[in-house]
């Protein structure tokens, strides 16, 4: 008789408090209390509902069994599809003052916002992986485009300075067709002053002045041309280090991206903690 008058009086005391508990807490909540056969009190959430009323036999398979048969707190997860909405159910025994359990008070917890927490999380963490792994390639393929720039660069310089080399070479050639078209010239006079008998030495002379300024105009032209190659090969260097330079920072900035998308794989493992909490 004493048990069921501390139930009695237990009942009144959450009929009068748990609708204030229920009005400000965060998350959708249900309650109950009962003794050991049977539902005395129900208070269901907005969307929890398990549909019992006063006096409704305890399920034998319930977590409130479990509680009053173990006589300890059970807490027991369901599922959406068995009552419309998942939650979370807490199971305490309520004893007597000879520490006997007689009854037992549950709380239901929706489990709503953690089943969105989760797909939540887990779009996040394979999102920022898939991320991570795209700016890790870029990253890849970034500092081996900076490899190939850099190697393109120096082959460059090298050329510039093969072309650099013949100078000496174009330089020798106008010295060859100077001297040639000097000497052209003496034996022109020569053979001025040999008069008939120098006439065939006077066009061998002649000959020699035309070979040498074809020689210097080639020269000459070679000469334009190899600069000509120089002034693009030492443009095409400038423009090739300023490639170079923005696949470094490219390169950095994935590396950057990627850390980030690990900081955020983290993130969301932590999201799924808090999500286990409620």
């Amino acid at each position: 008789m004493k048990d069921a008058e501390a139930l009695h009086k237990l009942r009144q005391s959450l009929e009068q408090s748990l609708p204030l508990v229920k009005a400000v807490f965060p998350i959708d909540v249900m309650f109950a209390l009962t003794n050991r056969e049977h539902f005395l009190f129900y208070l269901p959430g907005e969307e929890i509902d398990i549909h019992v009323e006063e006096g409704t036999p305890i399920p034998a398979r319930s977590g409130i069994r479990k509680a009053l048969d173990q006589q300890e707190p059970v807490s027991v997860a369901l599922g959406k599809e068995i009552y419309g909405t998942p939650f979370k159910s807490t199971t305490l025994p309520v004893r007597n003052e000879g520490q006997e359990v007689i009854g037992a008070f549950t709380i239901g917890i929706s489990l709503t916002h953690q089943t969105i927490l989760n797909e939540a999380a887990e779009h996040l963490a394979t999102s920022s992986e898939e991320i991570r792994s795209v700016s890790d390639e870029i990253a890849g393929t970034a500092t081996e485009l900076a490899q190939e720039i850099s190697l393109l660069k120096t082959l460059g310089e090298r050329v510039v300075a093969d072309l650099s080399k013949t100078d000496a070479i174009l330089a020798f050639m106008k010295q060859i067709a100077d001297s040639s078209n000097l000497l052209g010239i003496n034996a022109s006079i020569e053979a001025a002053h040999a008069g008939e008998h120098g006439r065939g030495f006077g066009i061998v002379a002649k000959e020699i002045r035309k070979m040498a300024d074809s020689s210097g105009s080639s020269a000459k032209e070679i000469k334009e041309i190899v600069d000509s190659i120089q002034d693009s090969i030492t443009r095409l260097g400038k423009k090739l280090e300023g490639s170079y330079l923005l696949s470094e920072r490219q390169a950095a900035a994935t590396e950057q991206i990627a850390a980030s998308m690990q900081q955020l794989s983290a993130s969301a493992e932590d999201i799924r903690r808090v999500a286990q909490l409620l």
